[in-house]
């Protein structure tokens, strides 16, 4: 029987991992021994980070940008071919009660707060109740209101405004009182004129919405609704379809960061003729 000497500094390993066995004084037979060879705990340290990494991303979610932007009003031409970026808004109150609107004519409604019930003093002297007070317009994801959702909210002070000439006293002179007609811009009665919305659509794809208006009267504490058209227009002044008359299109541009705002017809407003805005008087 032949027996194999080995000899440990005759063992070597060959780079296909086997292991080469020399006999000694055998016409320099050898035998080849192919071994597995596996590195279990090679990158060990990359794989502890990966998973790391995984759990904490299923416990707090993936990083999003919810970085918030600020679209200014794109500019037009107006008829004299000057560029302007301001916005116009025009709120006109009803001046009777729900038993006047079968009746109702286009002129009973008027951009001044006197038809909503405050005084020219109030509204001259800042009168507490009349501070209160101010316009909210919400924009939703859609005008349909069984399926829609608020995305934000645009509050428009009373304190803004352009005025008219009033009355305060039959011994005094007149004096000039606001009214709710706005021209919003960069400068000057800017607060409202720009939307604050996600700057990275990645987060939240949507870039058209609808717009409503409500007016909130610190006399009575209340919410009133706002129309796109006055109810005097209307063939049924109480039924109706509120998708066609209580919204505005508002569409936001991510090449410049701009919005415009359209009607119903897709006609764009708020540029050289205002938003229009009336009560809204319920049955």
């Amino acid at each position: 029987m032949l027996v194999i000497i080995l000899y440990l500094n005759q063992l070597q390993m060959s780079v296909n991992n086997s292991y080469r066995f020399i006999i000694p004084n055998n016409n320099g037979k050898e035998i080849n021994i192919p071994l597995e060879i596996k590195w279990d705990f090679y990158g060990r340290d990359d794989s502890i980070e990966v998973y790391e990494d995984d759990v904490i991303e299923e416990i707090i979610g993936t990083a999003k940008d919810f970085e918030i932007s600020h679209f200014s009003h794109k500019n037009y031409l107006t008829p004299d071919n000057l560029s302007k970026t301001s916005i116009g808004y025009e709120f006109n109150f009803f001046s009777g009660t729900t038993i006047d609107i079968p009746t109702s004519v286009d002129s009973d409604w008027r951009s001044t707060y006197l038809f909503e019930g405050f005084t020219s003093i109030e509204v001259y002297s800042y009168s507490k109740p009349f501070t209160k007070s101010f316009f909210k317009l919400d924009f939703y994801d859609t005008n349909e209101p069984t399926s829609q959702e608020i995305k934000f909210t645009i509050i428009i002070p009373v304190q803004q405004g352009k005025t008219e000439v009033s009355s305060i006293s039959s011994v005094l002179p007149d004096v000039n009182i606001r009214i709710p007609t706005y021209e919003l811009d960069f400068v000057g009665d800017k607060e409202g004129f720009f939307i604050y919305w996600l700057r990275d659509k990645k987060m939240l794809n949507i870039d058209t919405f609808y717009m409503t208006a409500k007016f909130f009267s610190g006399r009575q504490g209340v919410f009133i609704r706002m129309m796109n058209r006055p109810q005097s227009t209307l063939s049924d002044k109480f039924v109706f379809n509120g998708s066609d008359y209580f919204y505005y299109k508002v569409v936001l541009d991510y090449n410049d960061f701009t919005y415009s705002v359209f009607d119903t017809n897709d006609v764009r407003v708020g540029t050289n003729s205002p938003i229009k805005w009336y009560e809204y008087i319920n049955p």
